[in-house]
């Protein structure tokens, strides 16, 4: 899905901003870690793909292992970057990984060049 909207917003004459907004992992619906911590290890595995422009760990998560770790509103995040390879730019230009147990979800934020 993000291929395709990417492919389309690429042949458009307007300029269009593409957001994924959500946290990652989320402590309260994350029962592997007993509800008290988000799947961080999980977190890192797709912040590292994404910053190397590595999309295979992405394609090749299930929803079942989405919602294992509580990564529900990560999924916003799925079409942004299948957007972001099929405009040719698969590495973020910024980003940051921000790892928490205060606000029960780790952080992450990511800018792709225009």
């Amino acid at each position: 899905m993000g291929a395709a909207i990417g492919e389309v917003f690429a042949e458009s004459e307007w300029r269009v901003a593409l957001v994924a907004s959500s946290s990652w992992s989320h402590a309260f619906i994350c029962d592997k870690t007993w509800r008290m911590r988000p799947d961080t290890a999980g977190d890192r595995r797709l912040y590292d793909a994404m910053t190397k422009g590595d999309l295979e760990p992405w394609t090749g998560t299930s929803l079942d292992q989405i919602e294992d770790a509580g990564r529900q509103e990560l999924l916003n995040w799925f079409p942004l970057l299948g957007a972001m390879h099929a405009f040719g730019r698969p590495i973020p230009n910024w980003s940051e990984f921000v790892e928490t147990d205060v606000f029960n979800s780790n952080k992450v934020f990511a800018t792709f060049e225009a």
